[in-house]
């Protein structure tokens, strides 16, 4: 896999403040009922800081995660040592995964196959998921429920949140390309106390949004079955509501 750096890179100092607690939706514990009803191994792909990761392993949970950015593997880590926890984790690409375990159960949390960019990867890859999975095993998809892009020329506020001794602003900037995809830009400034910016960096990814019926159709295409569907993680009710659309497919 090749080390060039990614978005992902960029943010793993500041992502507890940022991403990490964006979710709105108790999704570990959605997640850990998942896992605590199956039993076995567990693997979380894209486990990042380990927002998911460290709590269900600290419940005992057999969990192995994976992460394409080694900065965001190296924060785990660290907040691992500070709660006592020795995490199994490995840096590989989520469309390049190199393993020979079996699993009970694959997470794909917090819209991770929004990253599968390209018009045909969500069903290669979910049918590259089926051989890791154990006869009875299941893997879940997540995916933003699409809606309407606020795209524009400029950046539109987000937040201004507490970080460190100062304050931890961010910008977005959409642009909705020519073959469906998304073009994400964002612009952090890490600003002091006296409100001078002491650094800003920014981050552009590329994504696919993917509707709840797509996930539906890559895992039937892929020979699992539909077990259990949620909007927003139990919190909601139906598509008009919901933020997340999270989806169970079970092997034979």
């Amino acid at each position: 896999m090749s080390r060039r750096e990614w978005s992902y890179d960029r943010i793993a100092d500041v992502y507890a403040a940022d991403m990490g607690v964006s979710m709105a939706f108790d999704d570990v514990g959605w997640f850990r009922r998942q896992c605590q009803r199956r039993g076995g191994r567990v693997l979380e792909l894209g486990c990042g800081t380990g927002r998911v990761m460290l709590p269900l392993l600290a419940d005992g949970i057999d969990i192995i995660g994976i992460d394409r950015s080694l900065p965001m593997l190296q924060r785990l880590q660290a907040e691992a040592r500070a709660r006592g926890l020795a995490p199994n984790v490995a840096q590989m690409d989520l469309q390049a995964l190199a393993l020979d375990a079996r699993f009970a159960l694959i997470l794909a949390p917090y819209s991770l196959v929004t990253y599968l960019p390209g018009k045909d990867d969500l069903n290669d890859w979910t049918a590259s998921m089926v051989p890791l999975l154990e006869t009875g095993g299941a893997l879940i998809l997540d995916a933003f429920v699409p809606r309407a892009v606020r795209a524009g020329e400029t950046f539109q506020p987000d937040y201004a949140r507490p970080f460190g001794d100062g304050t931890l602003e961010r910008g977005k900037r959409v642009q909705a390309l020519a073959d469906g995809r998304n073009r994400i830009e964002r612009r952090y400034r890490l600003v002091d106390p006296g409100g001078d910016v002491r650094e800003e960096f920014s981050t552009v990814d590329v994504i696919r949004s993917r509707a709840p019926a797509e996930l539906v159709e890559a895992l039937e295409r892929a020979g699992l079955q539909v077990e259990q569907a949620a909007w927003d993680y139990g919190a909601s009710t139906s598509v008009h509501s919901a933020q997340f659309h999270t989806v169970v497919g079970v092997k034979a």
